[in-house]
């Protein structure tokens, strides 16, 4: 098992690194000048392996749910968050802004996930429970996953890749800390009754792990990636590095909350070892937002 789960994740990091640096040569200004459009059509690829990986966690109750308009949705919502990449310079005033147009997308899965249901409506089927099941599974993949696309543009080229990368690095650094470290010094488990291979000391190798990689990027690969060194003072890092591990931790357990409600170990078994789409990006969803929060406050870059 741990030699298939190396090379599962030999093979996602060396994809993961080619898709880096095709988005990077894409979005400079040599190129095509357009940040994150690579990137942004993977996202849709694994926006919709992720939902429909989440729809299966539970096929029983789960039955109702139309796949095509959780897909459909999935792709509208990251699809609409990747408008503004296709303008040379975004307006400043417009009025949708970046994050208005993910909205759209939702309100577009709104009116799906209803038509879904009236297409081959039989008395006696749970309306309400498939609409909201479908709504709820869009914006815990789509909408989450939509906020990479501002992530990646933010600032241009350089410091959008920067802002990625501390998304990335932070959290799966974080990741392979607390499964080393739980797999050798754990002993108490951290929430045994959603994940029993979690522990208590994973936690803390995990929180360790996202500050080394939030130094790592923020020291290392910031200023040569842009030329720039970060004005983010060592607390800064830290408290970063602190947060979107915590906030990737609860993002684990959160699949593993609807793995376990559906009875199931591993989201699929496409991955040997890894498991499936979702087991990858579980800690990154809901550390997407927080990272971007973050950023937006402007402390990891230099002033304009």
């Amino acid at each position: 098992m741990l030699r298939w789960r190396l090379i599962s994740a030999a093979v996602i990091l060396t994809a993961i690194i080619s898709i880096i640096f095709a988005d990077f040569q894409l979005g400079s200004a040599d190129s095509l000048n357009r940040p994150g459009l690579v990137l942004g059509f993977v996202l849709m690829i694994v926006g919709c392996l992720a939902a429909n990986e989440v729809v299966s966690f539970n096929a029983a109750n789960n039955s109702g749910i139309k796949k095509w308009a959780v897909l459909s949705g999935t792709v509208l919502v990251i699809g609409f968050s990747l408008i503004p990449m296709f303008y040379e310079n975004y307006p400043a005033d417009c009025s949708v802004g970046r994050f208005g147009w993910p909205m759209f997308g939702m309100a577009a899965t709104i009116g799906l996930a209803f038509v879904s249901q009236m297409i081959g409506y039989k008395p006696g089927d749970q309306v309400l429970d498939n609409v909201a099941r479908t709504v709820m599974v869009v914006a815990y993949i789509g909408l989450l996953l939509s906020f990479w696309a501002p992530l990646r543009a933010y600032m241009g080229n350089a410091w959008g890749m920067v802002a990625m990368l501390s998304l990335f690095v932070t959290v799966k650094i974080s990741d392979s800390m607390a499964y080393a470290i739980g797999r050798i010094f754990g002993k108490h488990k951290l929430a045994p009754n959603l994940s029993p291979g979690k522990t208590i000391e994973g936690m803390f190798g995990g929180l360790l792990g996202g500050c080394l990689g939030a130094f790592f990027v923020f020291c290392y690969l910031a200023p040569r990636i842009t030329g720039e060194a970060s004005p983010a003072a060592w607390w800064m890092i830290i408290l970063f590095g602190v947060v979107v591990t915590l906030v990737g931790i609860v993002g684990d357990l959160s699949e593993s909350l609807l793995k376990r409600d559906g009875g199931v170990k591993n989201s699929s078994r496409w991955l040997p070892g890894l498991g499936g789409i979702m087991d990858i990006i579980d800690s990154l969803l809901p550390a997407g937002p927080v990272v971007f929060a973050f950023w937006a406050t402007g402390m990891f870059t230099p002033a304009a």
